[in-house]
């Protein structure tokens, strides 16, 4: 993770996994200036749930993409925080992996999604099927002055723009893969990647091979077998002469 200072133009930080502590004491990770910030504000840390903004008892509210928390909230890479006069931008710690796909046909698994987080459209699910146009001259957000698509090959699902506004996970993009969990800015919309079906798929691709079995031959029978077998036949044999002769001297 990394926080990168939009407002003042600081160098990013690095903040590895957290817990980060931000405020005005110098013994914070991050130390914003100005009015509006306590000196022990309010931390960053990662859980189980993903990335957890929690406010400190007592302090002044933070805004998570113009959204007052007082408490606690869960963030994305991509996410903008404001503190007092001061804005963040929480990243990965690496930028999407760039793709060369140009002409490889699109698949229509119908596995992705895109989960609009801001705005009157929040909670809307844009199905991706074979391809998804969005913004300048398309059904979704035309008020943008450029257009992406995002479209669904076999395994990957690609973003495409003709602008490098966009970003991903709080990195400027215009040619990426995907992976579900991520968070696409388009000006003042912001969606999530939705894609169980990828998911799942990377999750296989992830486990080791099974191990091969290998078949025994089949093992002989024992060499006593046979003489076990006589041994009855004469049991029986002796057994049933027995009783014949007690039948015989008894009538």
């Amino acid at each position: 993770m990394r926080v990168v200072c939009v407002h003042p133009a600081r160098d990013p930080v690095s903040c590895g996994n957290g817990p980060v502590c931000i405020g005005s004491a110098p013994d914070n990770d991050i130390v914003p200036i100005g009015m509006g910030v306590d000196p022990h504000h309010a931390t960053i840390t990662a859980d189980a749930r993903g990335l957890v903004l929690a406010v400190l008892r007592g302090c002044q509210r933070v805004y998570v993409n113009a959204r007052a928390v007082r408490e606690q909230a869960l963030l994305h890479h991509g996410d903008t925080v404001t503190l007092g006069a001061n804005k963040f931008l929480v990243t990965s710690d690496v930028a999407p992996p760039q793709t060369d796909r140009a002409d490889a046909k699109t698949t229509s698994a119908g596995q992705a999604v895109l989960r609009i987080v801001s705005g009157a459209a929040s909670g809307q699910a844009l199905a991706v099927g074979r391809d998804l146009r969005l913004g300048a001259g398309s059904r979704y957000f035309g008020e943008l002055a450029y257009g992406c698509r995002i479209a669904q090959y076999a395994e990957e699902l690609i973003f495409e723009s003709d602008s490098a506004a966009p970003r991903i996970n709080g990195w400027r993009c215009n040619r990426v893969r995907l992976s579900p969990g991520d968070q696409i800015v388009l000006g003042e919309h912001r969606l999530v990647v939705e894609a169980p079906g990828l998911q799942y798929a990377a999750h296989l691709a992830s486990l080791p091979p099974p191990p091969v079995a290998v078949a025994e031959a089949p093992s002989a029978p024992p060499a006593s077998a046979p003489t076990e077998i006589w041994w009855l036949i004469a049991a029986a044999a002796l057994l049933a002469v027995i009783i014949a002769l007690f039948l015989y001297f008894r009538w």
